[in-house]
């Protein structure tokens, strides 16, 4: 299940009933990731060619995103295999999050929708592999740009194979955790506890590279630090109120609100209109001359009401 995320972003086309929606806050990664391909994979595709460079460092960035956009596709269609809507992926700083419509009923389908991402991404790296492998066939490693896509959909499927909730990692240790001790409360407790553990390192790890390459003198290292650092707590955040909203003893069934007021629902969360208490005495009409110093003003006969309206609090309105 998907973290909350501040705004539902725009739909940008629909794969079948799924809409595909980007956070405004992923046009910031986007633009990282393509400065990294620039600097780091394109000089060795495109020389003497600012243009050429410019327009492969979006295209990579664009096939990221279209992996990550695949594994969550994969969790996607599976819950729906399952009998659970999945109506919606946004894209986002971090990834993406398939938003479902409901939570695995059993210790066994969530362990299928979970292990479907990282499943996507292992098969994916496997096949970019193997173009690397057919384009340079007398190298003992996998050069060139499909290669290093290729270790880039490994990092994607061993990252959230990590025991941590809510990554998917996480939600197979739920899952067996839920069918060995047959409460699924606890087993809840136990995987959101890991994933703020993991939190926990990886922030510690961010801040030592970070403070490492501020000794050294060596600006290199801090960027990917202090990323670590946010990561980290991200993770944190999500692993505690992901905890919380999906840590009922029974798995919240198709149709049914979640805890948070409507993660879930694709029309925005409005908060309820208190009710308006009304004067008995509004509606009536006054003088327009009042009768003396320090009267009030003179009102005319009162119009007959129902009973039903008669209380001293008046009507109320929703």
């Amino acid at each position: 299940m998907p973290p909350r995320l501040p705004g539902r972003g725009f739909t940008l086309f629909r794969i079948g009933p799924i809409e595909i929606a980007i956070h405004p806050s992923w046009f910031l990664m986007f633009a990282v990731i393509a400065l990294i391909a620039n600097a780091e994979l394109v000089p060795g595709l495109a020389r003497n060619s600012n243009a050429l460079a410019a327009i492969l460092s979006i295209g990579i960035a664009l096939m990221f995103y279209s992996f990550v956009l695949l594994h969550e596709l994969s969790h996607a269609v599976v819950a729906r295999a399952h009998g659970i809507d999945a109506k919606r992926i946004t894209l986002f700083v971090f990834g993406g999050v398939a938003q479902i419509g409901a939570e695995a009923q059993a210790p066994a389908d969530e362990f299928r929708i979970a292990v479907a991402g990282p499943l996507a991404s292992l098969l994916l790296a496997g096949a970019l592999a193997a173009v690397s492998r057919l384009l340079h066939p007398g190298h003992a490693k996998l050069p060139g740009l499909w290669g290093r896509l290729a270790f880039l959909n490994l990092f994607l499927a061993l990252f959230n194979l990590v025991p941590a909730f809510p990554l998917d990692g996480g939600r197979l240790l739920r899952a067996g955790l839920w069918g060995g001790l047959r409460d699924r409360a606890r087993a809840t407790r136990w995987a959101a506890t890991m994933g703020k553990a993991f939190a926990f390192v990886l922030m510690g790890a961010g801040g030592a590279v970070a403070g490492a390459s501020l000794v050294l003198h060596d600006a290199g290292g801090t960027l990917p630090g202090v990323w670590y650092i946010v990561l980290g707590y991200f993770l944190f955040t999500i692993a505690g109120s992901a905890g919380r909203r999906e840590g009922g003893a029974s798995p919240r069934g198709p149709g049914e609100m979640p805890p948070d007021g409507g993660l879930f629902r694709n029309e925005p969360v409005r908060p309820p209109i208190p009710p308006v208490k009304v004067s008995p005495h509004e509606g009536e009409t006054a003088e327009s001359e009042p009768r003396g110093r320090g009267a009030g003003p003179a009102v005319g006969a009162d119009v007959a009401r129902p009973a039903s309206d008669q209380s001293g609090d008046g009507p109320r309105h929703p």
